[in-house]
């Protein structure tokens, strides 16, 4: 089953080949375990031991998209989607990107992915500007096409970043706690509109030699507001022109293993496993809600969806009827509606728990033509209040 959350798994049980290739922890003053109190700063507490609800109790209402397959658009699974227009744009299998209509009709496709002049080596992080579709390949370049696959131009990187983000007319690059090509020692730096190095933040201490990534870009947007969660951090930080502040603390207490004092360490996932502690989250943040995922280990998964009003938050049972894992692949949120895929199979056993009047089809999708697809579903869920 290839999806993001097996490949994380899959991550952490692969350690020692990872670690190998090269990351570091900040300084105590400004550590992901500490964070300043700031204006709007939100702090929630997180129970891995508290009883969960099921998922499909927490759905008020669900609208259903099809994404229609056809010989040329078979989607193994769907993890991130843009929205230009009428369309919707997936990163997809093997470097391709598929085009759709909103209503889940299958436009067109193209697949750049090769050493060439005009091609991108891999998918790191890609987003949409104006139409353009951008292409960060790690520590090369980023690429720009038009929605036909047209190469537009290239701007070749000058560090080795894990992550990158358009910023200021340049980039925000995530070292992930890995020297610069200067031997600075700082987790997030820019580049100007030159790609020279501008400004730094963030500053570690100990570069502990190894290097590790998520597949999903620890820079990411709310609004127009810029936002950083390090790839073994529990902190969300929010980026202005000139600082990074902690904004959101994701507060597991002692079930969290990198406090303070812990040293990240190549072999200390072996450690993280005996104890049973979280490692990392991966979130997705809305105006008004969050949904938050992590996992210690195999049948050891949880997520959450936060209210950041009143900071409350439930434990989601993320299992089928069968006791099946539920492969809830979270997009994001679009106003107060949580988008998310489901392998079409999942999706039926979830459709089959919910009263009729609790969820709607776009135009050109069935019932009958979901049953009958590989391809994933794509969701669009009001959440319950709880």
């Amino acid at each position: 089953m290839n999806t993001l959350k097996s490949q994380i798994l899959n991550c952490a049980y692969l350690f020692p080949i990872i670690f190998c290739l090269s990351c570091g922890s900040e300084k105590p003053s400004i550590t992901d375990d500490e964070p300043t109190q700031k204006d709007g700063f939100q702090s929630f507490k997180l129970d891995l031991k508290e009883d969960k609800i099921r998922f499909v109790d927490l759905i008020e209402s669900l609208k259903i998209t099809r994404l229609e397959e056809t010989e040329e658009s078979l989607l193994r699974y769907v993890d991130r989607v843009m929205f230009h227009e009428d369309k919707m744009v997936f990163p997809g299998n093997q470097g391709a990107f598929y085009i759709y209509s909103n209503n889940g009709e299958f436009l067109s496709k193209f697949n750049r992915k090769g050493q060439g002049p005009e091609e991108y080596s891999r998918l790191t992080d890609v987003w949409l500007e104006d139409g353009i579709l951008n292409v960060h390949s790690t520590g090369k370049s980023v690429t720009r096409y038009d929605l036909a696959g047209n190469f537009i131009d290239r701007d070749r990187m000058t560090e080795q970043a894990v992550h990158a983000y358009p910023y200021e007319g340049g980039y925000l690059l995530d070292m992930n706690l890995s020297y610069t090509l200067d031997s600075l020692k700082y987790s997030l730096v820019t580049l100007d509109e030159e790609m020279k190095l501008d400004k730094t933040f963030l500053p570690f201490d100990k570069y502990p030699g190894f290097r590790f990534s998520l597949p999903s870009n620890s820079l990411f947007e709310l609004g127009d507001v810029l936002f950083y969660l390090r790839e073994m951090g529990n902190t969300v930080y929010k980026v202005t022109a000139d600082t990074i502040a902690p904004y959101i603390l994701y507060d597991f207490g002692d079930d969290w293993y990198f406090k303070p004092g812990v040293e990240i360490k190549g072999d200390f996932s072996e450690e993280q496993r005996r104890k049973k502690q979280a490692w990392f989250v991966l979130n997705h943040l809305g105006t008004d809600y969050i949904y938050l995922y992590t996992t210690l280990g195999p049948r050891m998964d949880y997520s959450f969806f936060i209210d950041r009003e009143d900071k409350k938050s439930v434990s989601i049972e993320s299992r089928t009827s069968t006791n099946e894992r539920l492969d809830v692949i979270g997009i994001g949120w679009d106003g107060d509606e949580f988008l998310f895929t489901l392998r079409s199979t999942q999706f039926i056993d979830l459709v089959d728990q919910l009263d009729k009047e609790q969820y709607s089809f776009t135009e050109g999708s069935s019932l009958e033509e979901i049953e009958s697809s590989e391809n994933p579903v794509l969701l669009r869920m009001k959440v319950k209040d709880f």
